[in-house]
């Protein structure tokens, strides 16, 4: 690969979805009274929610059922340099967070692993490989039947046949910010589109240490 001199990292756009996170961290959930129990047609599906009801109509954040799914996965790098481009396909699970790690979480909050396997498209086909785990978070107060968005950030590790140059590995770190949208169905096998952002470097495991940033468009389901 020609060597391209290194551009300015963008960091307005992982800025901006950590706001956007923090904006939606209140899902605004309000108890019933307990002198005045909600009624069961009032009951939130846990599978929606993560709340199930409980006695004297005061509810607790319930566990979300497992769910797994694939994507396919469009990508193309815009630092250091733009011409690689990539395809992917990722098979994922996620989980309740409390049920996983034995510990409060906000409502609406999952655990999600994925795996993913690809190639660049050009300059040149390369192998691409990547193991993460991630948070996905669903505001409260966007969600409804018809439209359910999400947010989701976390961190794994990758492997590219290729390397830009100053790389130094073939083997990274692989953090990840996303956002996207699910379109729910009674049967569970929801699709979903989203975007992320997408690094690449060895946290300086390396003496060369440069970045790759990219953009990935994905969609998918559940199944």
């Amino acid at each position: 690969m020609d060597m391209v001199p290194p551009a300015r990292r963008a960091s307005a756009l992982p800025a901006f979805l950590g706001a956007l996170c923090l904006a939606f961290l209140a899902p605004g959930l309000t108890p019933p009274c307990a002198a005045e129990p909600a009624p069961p047609a009032a009951a939130v599906s846990p599978g929606l929610t993560g709340e199930a009801p409980m006695g004297a109509g005061v509810s607790k954040p319930g566990p979300f059922p497992d769910q797994h799914g694939m994507s396919i996965e469009y990508g193309y790098t815009y630092d250091p340099r733009r011409d690689i481009t990539f395809m992917l396909a990722r098979v994922f699970a996620s989980y309740d967070y409390g049920t996983v790690w034995h510990q409060d979480r906000p409502p609406a909050l999952r655990f999600k692993v994925e795996a993913a396997a690809g190639s660049t498209l050009t300059p040149a086909s390369d192998l691409i490989a990547s193991a993460n785990m991630l948070a996905l978070y669903y505001p409260g107060r966007l969600s409804g039947t018809t439209f359910r968005p999400y947010l989701e950030g976390g961190i794994g590790v990758i492997y590219t046949q290729f390397r830009v140059p100053g790389q130094g590995l073939h083997f990274n770190f692989n953090p990840l910010l996303g956002v996207g949208c699910e379109l729910p169905r009674a049967d569970g096998r929801h699709p979903f589109a989203a975007i992320r952002l997408h690094h690449v470097s060895n946290a300086g495991i390396s003496r060369e240490n440069r970045g790759l940033n990219s953009v990935q468009l994905q969609v998918g389901r559940f199944f």
